[in-house]
């Protein structure tokens, strides 16, 4: 990712050996635990996955940013997490494809974390289903 103006709220570094066990032992099906300060503790097959897909990024040499849906972005930061420039950000609020607010008294605009990532999963959604598209018609011995 290029350089952000994201406030981060926590910054995480797992050294190697360290999340080269943790993945290995979220694969085989360990479950996160968190340990209350008064002995009890308490289980979450939700937060076993997120620490698992977490850690296969970072492994991969990924990052992982964790927003809350409900904050909001401007759209030169809602490019940077859909690798889309600012003007195409732009063009996509202004057609609609991309809902936006204006800030009151400005012309600044800001976008919901939860609308950028909806439409990213969107995207990736189309994407992927032209791909199996072209690899049946491939496959079905069209020239590609």
């Amino acid at each position: 990712m290029a350089k952000s103006s994201f406030m981060a709220a926590a910054r995480f570094q797992v050294p190697e050996p360290q999340q080269r066990q943790l993945r290995q032992a979220l694969d085989a099906g360990a479950e996160a635990v968190v340990e209350q300060a008064d002995g009890g503790r308490v289980s979450s097959q939700e937060l076993s996955r997120l620490l698992r897909v977490a850690m296969t990024e970072l492994a991969a040499g990924g990052e992982v940013i964790v927003l809350r849906g409900e904050a909001e972005v401007s759209p030169a930061e809602a490019g940077e997490l859909l690798g889309l420039s600012r003007q195409f950000v732009d063009r996509l609020v202004d057609g609609g494809v991309l809902p936006a607010r204006r800030l009151p008294g400005s012309r600044h605009r800001r976008v919901r974390v939860a609308d950028v990532v909806s439409f990213g999963r969107q995207r990736d959604e189309r994407r992927a289903s032209i791909a199996d598209a072209v690899n049946e018609l491939v496959d079905a011995g069209a020239d590609y």
